[in-house]
């Protein structure tokens, strides 16, 4: 048999790169569980952005003599106890938190895929030594473990990032495992080996293609649950430093203000409510539109 690349002839895998092309943007956008979360995110997004051009003030400026005002038209979400406008200060919070969701999301994602993959496919010693680095992690709440890594690294927004990266790490790991493990006895795979192709060729050309859609799914809710912890982390005084505002922060400034002052804690929460739901729902979408299973 001649050396080189094989050419192999398989059958079709059940998820491809292309897959992401404009057909199945379509179909995201007419799923009805992405169409509300994309109603619910693409304002939020939208006001966070363009917040710097709204007629409101910095998020950072005070003013004591409007200090607890109710929400009115000056104030849509009234202010604290300094006289910051609420509203400013969380269209700034959610850039933090869609910032710590994204980049928490991508880079668990990528170390996820990468070190799942070597540790299912490749098994035996490398496959026991990972599951066991994995396990330790584990065995620790993941809010426990940022909350230590944080308590370590120092407060911040990248303290933060690389905090909750590393909580959430495991969990992705062993997903990816898990699908590596189930694709390595379908047919296509068989195909491959006995033709001798390469494992790396193998990896990235079978394996790791057809656990995008799964991982695009667990991703959006990793995503989720990045912002959740990120909010909780700057509400014990752990993540995101005052001045500078983030939901979690808002919501400490807030509470004890809850009889007088309602909205300081109760709005940003909402917003905090409004995103992880809306990212929830996002993952159904991508499931149901990316799965062949869910679409019979």
């Amino acid at each position: 048999m001649e050396t080189g690349t094989p050419t192999v002839v398989t059958q079709r895998p059940l998820f491809e790169p292309a897959r992401l092309r404009l057909p199945y943007l379509h179909a995201l956008l007419r799923n009805k569980q992405a169409r509300w979360a994309l109603l619910l995110l693409i304002p939020l997004i939208l006001l966070a952005w363009l917040a710097p051009l709204l007629p409101l003030s910095p998020p950072l400026e005070s003013n004591v003599r409007a200090s607890l005002n109710a929400p009115s038209l000056q104030h849509p979400f009234g202010t604290d106890k300094l006289g910051r406008d609420v509203l400013s200060r969380t269209l700034s919070g959610i850039r933090v938190s869609l910032l710590v969701g994204i980049t928490v999301s991508v880079l668990a994602m990528a170390g996820g895929m990468l070190i799942g993959t070597l540790s299912g496919f490749f098994g035996r010693r490398v496959d026991r030594s990972i599951m066991a680095a994995v396990d330790v992690f584990l065995s620790f709440p993941s809010l426990l473990l940022a909350i230590g890594l944080v308590a370590t690294l120092g407060a911040g927004t990248l303290p933060v990032i690389m905090a909750i990266t590393i909580a959430d790490l495991p969990r992705m790991i062993r997903l990816q495992r898990s699908i590596v493990l189930s694709l390595k006895s379908r047919a296509f795979i068989d195909a491959a080996r006995i033709v001798s192709a390469p494992k790396s060729w193998l990896m990235w050309k079978h394996i790791m293609p057809n656990t995008l859609a799964p991982m695009l799914v667990a991703g959006s809710i990793t995503a989720a649950n990045a912002i959740l912890t990120e909010a909780a982390l700057s509400f014990l005084g752990l993540g995101i430093t005052p001045p500078a505002p983030s939901l979690g922060n808002i919501i400490h400034d807030g509470q004890m203000y809850l009889q007088q002052a309602w909205w300081i804690s109760v709005l940003p929460g909402l917003v905090i409510l409004l995103i992880t739901i809306s990212l929830h729902f996002f993952s159904d979408g991508i499931r149901i539109v990316l799965d062949p299973k869910s679409r019979q």
